[in-house]
This record gives C-alpha cells, structure tokens and sequence, in this order.
C-alpha cells in the first residue's frame, strides 16, 4: 500500500487543481501513516485540494484492492505552520527519521528505504519518488556542490538523531521559536473566536 499511496501522491501533485501551487520537499510513509514536508503558494486552498485528490484515491484504491468498503484514514491530516528554514529543517529531519525511530531500519540502512526521501538528500540515490521533491533552499545552502550537501546533511540529520527529538514533535499547531510560537497560537485564537461569532450572529428580528 506505499507504492498506491506514493502514486495517489504523484497523481495530486501533478493535478491541473494543484500543478506548481504545492510542493513536495520530504516523504516518508509508514505502515499506517504518512509524514511529509510540503509548502504551498497564496492559499492553503491549494494544500487542501492536494489532500482531498490524493487521500480520495487512495481510500478508493485501498477499498478495491482489500474488497472493502467505507473510510480509510481514521484522523484529519495535523498540518502545523513553521516559522523559517531552520525549522523547517528540523521537521524535514523528522520526517525522515520515523523509521530508525520506530525501530525497523536502522540509520546505516535508512538510505535503501524506497518510501523516504532520506537516501536522495544524504546519498543522492534517486528513486521512482525522487523526481515529484522540490529542493529546499536550506539544502542548497549546506553547500556548493551535490557531494558538499550530501556530506553536510548526513551529519546534521545524525547530530539531530543524537538529540533524541520527542516524538510530539509534529502535535502542535506552530513550530518555531518561542515567541513565534506564543503570537501565531494566539493568533489563531483570534482568528476562531471571529469566525465563531460570525456563524453564530443572529439575524435581526423580522418587523
């Protein structure tokens, strides 16, 4: 079921709804559930779309395969916000660390696991997935050339892993610094408490 859900990925990213309004800088799906780093442009209408194209295809598909019926995923997909690119690394960091953190790979073997795009970052071993990520500009600053990055980035994603990241990690809202944290949250706040009293305003009384 990784191999359907990395192409009911690609079908949505290449959707003429979605086409260069999302993109994909990290994979890694699991046995049960998904982690990706994506970005979106002017809406996050557009990250929606993708969602509902590719998770619609899938149930569609995980139901015909298993002669089943009904929903598949269990939750809402968690989309938290980050704050700047360094975050950004760090999500991207434990994105691809959920293998050796479950236990089943280990960090010497992470780069042959086809489902993560932990081997193109750190090996530059290209796969069938490999072509749908667009490469973040962090990446590209860790050095001049493909071998430089490919270097760099091994040896931060190990120091990351050394750290020993909790893994609640991704259940907030926000990601950033703390401040960042404290105003977009509140921001937020604000943003519901609006909309609740929009939807519950009563109309004025007919005469």
């Amino acid at each position: 079921m990784k191999f359907v859900y990395m192409s009911c990925t690609k079908y949505a990213l290449e959707h003429k709804s979605v086409s260069d309004q999302v993109k994909l800088s990290s994979y890694c799906i699991m046995s049960n559930h998904a982690h990706m780093g994506m970005t979106y442009h002017k809406s996050s209408s557009h990250l929606s779309q993708f969602m509902r194209l590719s998770h619609a295809k899938f149930g569609r598909s995980f139901n015909r395969i298993n002669q089943s019926t009904g929903k598949v995923a269990n939750e809402r997909p968690k989309t938290p916000l980050i704050e700047d690119g360094e975050h950004l690394m760090r999500v991207h960091f434990y994105v691809e660390a959920n293998p050796v953190r479950a236990g089943f790979v280990q960090l010497s073997k992470l780069q042959f696991y086809e489902y993560s795009s932990y081997g193109y970052y750190a090996y530059g071993r290209e796969t069938r997935w490999s072509h749908l990520l667009t490469i973040p500009q962090w990446y590209l600053d860790l050095g001049t050339t493909a071998k430089a990055r490919q270097s760099r980035y091994r040896k931060l994603f190990k120091e990351y892993l050394g750290e020993r990241a909790s893994s609640d990690f991704l259940f907030k809202s926000f990601i950033g610094s703390y401040r960042w944290v404290e105003l977009a949250t509140e921001s937020a706040k604000e943003h519901r408490r609006g909309r609740l009293c929009r939807e519950n305003k009563k109309p004025p009384d007919l005469i």
